[in-house]
């Protein structure tokens, strides 16, 4: 999900979730005494001047189809990438061809960089990103200083030039994220042989 996508999403869920509490604060006070003044009835004399204009018709529809832009675009940008199919190796025409299943490689992959001193988890997924098929590679991993970080970041490139030189010219494109704990006693690395 992008940044601006996310940032829709919390101020959206913001607004909603106020809407609410005020709703659901106002359903509970109703027929008690706690706000003096409230009535029995609810009613919006503008908005029913207002559904008698000729203007009306235009603003609803407009509204409708902002609404409909918005929700579709909202609906978009949480659509989570494809999956990437499997990348076949012998495309000269020859008989006979090798696939490559980039899902099980960039597994293969995290579980390579799982092996570092300094990476407590590592995950790899292979999705279609815009047309591209991407390995992505996510990494956590622990850095008592700024000195740590090149040796990880050496791991993590030894192992995306792995990947390039095992597909050869097909190679799709990789992507590293890399989350970083300053606190490594907080959370053990624990490695599996």
């Amino acid at each position: 999900m992008s940044r601006t996508a996310s940032f829709l999403d919390r101020l959206v869920t913001f607004v909603v979730g106020v809407l609410l509490i005020g709703l659901g604060a106002g359903a509970l006070i109703w027929n008690t005494t706690v706000v003096p003044g409230i009535g029995d009835q609810v009613t919006a004399p503008v908005l029913v001047t207002a559904t008698g204009t000729s203007w009306w018709p235009w603003a609803v529809a407009a509204g409708g189809a902002a609404a409909v832009v918005l929700g579709t675009r909202w609906l978009l940008a949480h659509t989570p990438s494809p999956l990437a199919k499997p990348l076949r190796l012998n495309t000269s025409g020859e008989p006979g061809s090798i696939t490559v299943d980039l899902g099980s490689l960039a597994a293969a992959a995290a579980q390579t960089l799982t092996a570092h001193p300094d990476v407590r988890a590592a995950k790899g997924k292979a999705v279609n990103d815009r047309g591209t098929r991407t390995i992505d590679l996510t990494v956590t991993g622990t850095a008592e200083s700024a000195d740590d970080l090149p040796a990880l970041t050496e791991a993590i490139d030894t192992v995306c030039a792995h990947l390039a030189h095992a597909i050869g010219d097909n190679s799709p494109a990789t992507r590293a994220i890399l989350h970083i704990s300053t606190h490594p006693t907080r959370h053990p690395h624990h490695r599996v042989t």
